[in-house]
């Protein structure tokens, strides 16, 4: 579907193999949020209650279109190095109670997914790892210095700061999720070349890929 996608800011940088990974991943999450919004708890995360419905439409068939995307949908804090501080004392990092989008043991599978994915492009392919994650050098470079066991150990935590992408930005996930339902694909490649642009714009500024 992106053979003839190639996003302008990041020219040359592009890695097909490993759009693979992300889509498993960007695909488990989506179904993670689908079916928090089916269970229907009063304290649902943010973005699950605004657009509870609009999860709920995420059958098969729509969170493979949508998983089908350049960039990872899930947002592990890769552009704030600040969330990585705690890589650099002896990998320690404070406990916390579970809370967030990503709990459960489906959660934290999701987590530990993005986590190892996220080691392996820190590591061997930090240009892909800013393309693909939204990932900053610095971040990079604590990421990169950590042990696997320091990973599983974040999974566990489940840190709330582990959200969907644009979680401050409803109306890019509605425009997502209605290109994807509707199934034409110059639609949904318009849309998730605006998620591209607000991850390149967030990179650039050095912030949060929230844009």
């Amino acid at each position: 579907m992106f053979e003839d996608f190639q996003p302008a800011p990041f020219s040359g940088a592009w890695d097909s193999a490993l759009l693979g990974p992300v889509a498993e991943i960007n695909e488990q999450m989506l179904e993670c949020l689908r079916m928090t919004a089916v269970d229907c708890a009063a304290d649902a995360p943010r973005l699950v209650s605004l657009l509870r419905e609009d999860w709920r439409r995420l059958d098969a068939k729509v969170q493979r279109r949508l998983s089908a995307c350049p960039y990872l949908l899930l947002d592990a804090g890769f552009a704030q190095p600040q969330r990585w501080d705690w890589m650099a004392s002896a990998g320690v990092m404070d406990a916390a109670p579970r809370c967030g989008y990503f709990t459960g043991r489906d959660g934290v599978a999701l987590v530990r997914r993005t986590l190892l994915l996220a080691w392996h492009l820190a590591r061997s392919n930090r240009v892909t790892a800013r393309v693909l994650l939204g990932m900053s050098a610095l971040s990079a470079e604590r990421i990169a210095a950590c042990r696997l066991a320091d990973l599983e150990a974040l999974a566990e935590l489940g840190p709330g700061w582990i959200v969907p992408r644009w979680e401050q930005q409803p109306n890019v996930w509605r425009q997502l999720i209605a290109a994807g339902c509707r199934g034409q694909p110059l639609l949904l490649r318009q849309a998730q070349l605006r998620g591209l642009q607000l991850l390149a714009r967030a990179g650039a500024a050095g912030g949060t890929a929230d844009g």
